[in-house]
């Protein structure tokens, strides 16, 4: 029954219109002897041409409603590809950023250092082992790079390579077990040996301190130079606690390492010292 009247409602504003139409034709044939016909005709169908006016603009208004939400839509897309274009320059310059400020870090040296030849390489691997901490840097024999060359981090020593191919590198960390580095504390001067995997807490212990070390905590390790692999004066660590050895017999220090491993990206290798 709605549908039923609502044909009915199209079927009569179409038979006004037409009607309309015709009547308006006539008149202009007859010269407008039929004004006074029209004008009644116009009174009757008054409300009847407002209701088709109105559909129109309505319809007008849905087509230009339809065109708004289209062309704010287009512009949304473009909006978001631009904000995804500019977050995406900004994780660029931020881990440019990063990139600058670890370097800056890495080439500070402290004062009265000896005048190194070093060459820049990135960390391209790790060992995920427990006992052996190693990594391989993207730099070899035809850089340069020979066994036993010292390798550095930001903030001090990191490692010494153990083996070299044409084009990469693998490291042995100071905190390895099987790494032993002449080590002396920077003010009391006592000298010992900075020995890795001993710490639990995953640090370095400087070993064979004798009974009357002065090492206190929050004392600089630096390399002796004794040995003549690693170059005097390179820091590398932090003492945290000093303890006596079995028996009283001697001394030994906890030493937490210059360089923050878990978050090592670039190195340089000491290819050489002059004086």
């Amino acid at each position: 029954m709605p549908e039923l009247a609502k044909n009915r409602k199209y079927f009569a504003l179409a038979a006004a219109t037409v009607l309309l139409t015709l009547l308006m034709s006539l008149a202009a044939q007859e010269g407008g002897r039929v004004a006074p016909v029209k004008g009644f005709l116009r009174e009757v169908l008054a409300p009847v041409e407002g209701v088709i006016l109105a559909g129109t603009n309505k319809v007008e208004g849905a087509v230009r409603f339809v065109a708004e939400i289209r062309r704010l839509s287009a512009e949304n897309a473009e909006l978001k590809k631009e904000l995804a274009q500019l977050k995406l320059k900004e994780n660029v310059s931020r881990e440019v950023w990063s990139e600058n400020v670890r370097l800056r870090k890495l080439l500070t040296l402290p004062p009265g250092q000896p005048e190194l030849t070093t060459l820049g390489a990135r960390v391209v691997s790790r060992d995920p082992g427990n006992w052996y901490k190693t990594l391989t840097i993207d730099r070899g024999s035809r850089s340069g790079v020979k066994v036993d060359a010292v390798v550095l981090g930001a903030g001090g020593v990191a490692g010494r390579v153990i083996q070299v191919s044409p084009n990469t590198a693998e490291v042995l960390l100071i905190t390895d077990q099987r790494s032993a580095v002449g080590a002396l504390g920077q003010l009391s001067r006592d000298v010992g040996v900075l020995k890795g995997g001993d710490a639990a807490d995953g640090g370095c212990r400087l070993v064979y301190l004798p009974r009357s070390a002065t090492i206190k905590p929050g004392e600089l390790v630096v390399t002796s130079g004794l040995g003549g692999l690693f170059p005097k004066g390179l820091v590398l660590g932090q003492v945290t606690e000093v303890k006596s050895e079995g028996y009283g017999l001697g001394k030994y220090a906890q030493v937490k390492p210059a360089v923050d491993f878990d978050h090592l990206e670039e190195v340089l290798v000491i290819t050489g010292v002059k004086g």
